[in-house]
C-alpha cells in the first residue's frame, strides 16, 4: 500500500481487508480511501480502473476473476492459485476481459536481474551451461495459511516459484523435466531442493527454505564465465571470467567491496523490485506497452511446481503440464 501511494498517477480508492485488526491499521494509513471487509463489496461499487490482489493464494483465483468481470486491470500476487485446476477460471476471465493481467513476479524487475538477463542474451558468458540458485529466509512466525498446502502455503509456491519464473525469463527456455525433494519442519513443505532441466539443455539446481539463513542468490554458469545476482551481498551483479586471471580479480574485488559504505548502510528490508513492478503495472493499465509477466507466466511456473510435487510423490523425474491462456 505505501508503494502504491507513492506512485504518480495512482489514487488509492478502496481497500478490502477481512481481518479486523489489519483493517483498522489499513484505515489509519489509507488517506481518503474507503476501507471495507470484503473484496466483493469493494468491486460492487464500480468506478475502479485497476486492482492489486494480495490475498492468501486460495482466494487469488476467485478475487481476480471477479475483478476482471468488473472490468478492472489486475495485478495478482503469485502464486496464480494453489493448483492449475483452480487457476483455469481466472485464466479464462483474463483472456475474455481484454484487460492487463499481471502476476506478481516482482524479481524480474530487480536491477541485478535486468543486467544479468541482458548480458546473458548478449553472450557475455558464452554458452549457458547451468544455473544454481538459493532463496532462503530466516525462521519466523507464519500465518496458518502459509503452513498449509491447501491454503497455498509451502516454500515451493512461496519462494521457489519466483526462481522458476526467473530461469524462464532470463534464459528464454521452458522447464521440461523436474525432480524434487521436500522436508516439512515448521510447516507443510517448508524446505525444498529442485533439479530442473530446460528445453535448451541447461541444468538448474535450486534450494528454497522458509526457515534457514537469509540468502537470495542466483548464479549463471557459462562457457566463458559466470554471472551472479545476490540481493543481500551485492549492489550490482558480479562477473567472473572463466580464466585464472578472472579468479584472482574476483577475490580482490570481493575483499574491496566488503567495505563499500553503501552496503554497510543499506536497509536489509529495502527491495526496489516491488515499486518497479507496480510502476510497470500502472503504466500498462494507463495504456502503455506491457511486456509481462502475465498470468500465463504464472500458470507456467505453477505447472513446474506441481511437477515438483508429483516428483516427491513418485520418486521419479516428472514433466510439467502444458498450459494455455484459454
Amino acid at each position: 500500500m505505501p508503494v502504491l501511494q507513492r506512485l504518480p498517477g495512482v489514487r488509492l480508492a478502496v481497500i478490502a481487508e477481512a481481518d479486523a485488526a489489519q483493517r483498522a491499521e489499513a484505515a489509519a494509513r489509507a488517506g481518503n480511501a474507503t476501507v471495507v471487509a470484503d473484496y466483493r463489496e469493494a468491486l460492487s461499487g464500480g468506478g475502479l480502473d485497476a486492482v492489486v490482489v494480495c490475498l492468501p493464494p486460495n482466494l487469488h483465483s476467485p478475487a481476480a476473476t471477479a475483478a476482471f468481470a468488473a472490468g478492472c486491470h489486475v495485478y495478482l500476487e503469485k502464486p496464480l492459485a494453489p493448483t492449475l485446476s483452480e487457476a483455469r477460471p481466472v485464466l479464462g476471465a483474463w483472456t475474455n476481459s481484454g484487460r492487463v493481467g499481471m502476476i506478481g513476479f516482482n524479481f524480474r524487475f530487480h536491477p541485478q536481474i535486468e543486467v544479468i538477463r541482458a548480458r546473458v542474451r548478449a553472450g557475455a558468458i558464452g554458452r549457458v551451461l547451468a544455473v544454481r540458485t538459493c532463496f532462503s529466509i530466516l525462521p519466523h512466525d507464519m500465518p496458518e495459511w502459509k503452513r498449509s498446502r491447501l491454503g497455498g502455503g509451502g516454500v515451493l509456491l512461496d519462494l521457489a516459484s519466483h526462481h522458476v519464473d526467473l530461469i524462464r525469463f532470463m534464459l528464454g527456455s521452458e522447464v521440461v523435466r523436474v525432480s524434487a525433494a521436500i522436508q516439512s519442519l515448521g510447516g507443510e513443505g517448508d524446505h525444498a531442493a529442485l533439479q530442473l532441466e530446460l528445453a535448451s539443455g541447461v541444468s538448474v539446481q535450486t534450494f528454497a527454505s522458509l526457515g534457514s539463513v537469509e540468502e537470495h542468490r542466483l548464479e549463471v554458469f557459462g562457457s566463458a564465465g559466470k554471472l551472479v545476482m545476490d540481493r543481500t551481498e551485492l549492489l550490482e551483479p558480479a562477473f567472473e571470467p572463466a580464466s585464472l586471471h578472472g579468479a584472482r580479480v574476483r577475490r580482490i574485488t570481493k575483499a574491496m567491496l566488503a567495505l563499500d559504505p553503501r552496503r554497510l548502510l543499506r536497509s536489509p528490508g529495502a527491495e526496489p523490485s516491488f515499486g518497479r513492478a507496480l510502476s510497470a503495472f500502472v503504466r500498462a493499465a494507463n495504456g502503455a506497452g506491457f511486456d509481462g509477466p502475465d498470468l500465463l507466466d504464472g500458470a507456467r511456473s505453477l505447472a513446474v511446481i506441481e511437477a515438483a510435487e508429483r516428483s516427491v510423490q513418485s520418486g521419479r523425474v516428472e514433466t510439467p503440464d502444458a498450459v494455455t491462456a484459454a
